[in-house]
């Protein structure tokens, strides 16, 4: 039997919501690992050649992309970002001056030596389309930091470090049901004896 997980949509509401920090992992939820830059100043996947750049690029969240979670009791769901709370939470990141609050693996221990350098949001039709990302969605977040932190840049050069992930206060709000295939053949049986009863 196959399993529907419910469906959630992440919302900022009020001013206590929003993301407060950008953690460096190994397993990026946004399922995309980042960009090094090679001296030719060509994206390489999980790769670093020049030394004096130190520079990474990445998603910090895809726009519409279903996220898996597990809450605290076990209870699985997915969420997601749709494009305008995307837009909210980075200007909303820019504005309580949180650019460069950077962890690893989600530690709550701030680095230093990596630093914001650029933040955008993908707009292919505007001209904003990182070569690399292509198949990534439009309204997605993206950013660039300077990584002046020797140590965390040997562990970004090794792989340690794949990609970004973002922590934060949202509000969700459900927009679909679980359901499995049990559940859908029932609910489609009663909706014809529904039918059939209405006639």
């Amino acid at each position: 039997m196959l399993k529907k997980l419910p469906i959630y949509k992440a919302l900022i509401n009020s001013e206590d919501e929003g993301m407060y920090c950008i953690s460096l992992v190994d397993d990026p939820a946004v399922e995309t690992a980042w960009m090094a830059f090679n001296k030719d100043e060509q994206p390489l996947k999980f790769a670093v050649e020049n030394e004096d750049k130190h520079i990474v690029r990445g998603v910090i969240m895809r726009a519409d992309f279903p996220i898996y979670r597990v809450g605290i009791s076990g209870f699985e769901y997915l969420i997601e970002y749709d494009k305008e709370t995307i837009r909210i939470m980075a200007e909303k990141y820019l504005y309580d001056g949180f650019q460069n609050n950077v962890d690893t693996q989600h530690n709550n221990k701030l680095e230093q030596g990596v630093n914001l350098v650029q933040w955008f949001i993908k707009d292919t039709e505007n001209g904003i389309n990182p070569k690399g990302f292509e198949d990534i969605e439009d309204g997605s977040l993206f950013a660039e930091y300077k990584v002046n932190n020797e140590e965390i840049w040997q562990q970004i050069k090794d792989g340690t470090f794949k990609g970004f992930s973002l922590a934060g206060f949202f509000d969700t709000v459900l927009v679909e049901e679980p359901q499995d295939e049990e559940e859908q053949e029932i609910l489609n049986l009663i909706a014809k004896i529904k039918s059939k009863l209405n006639k």
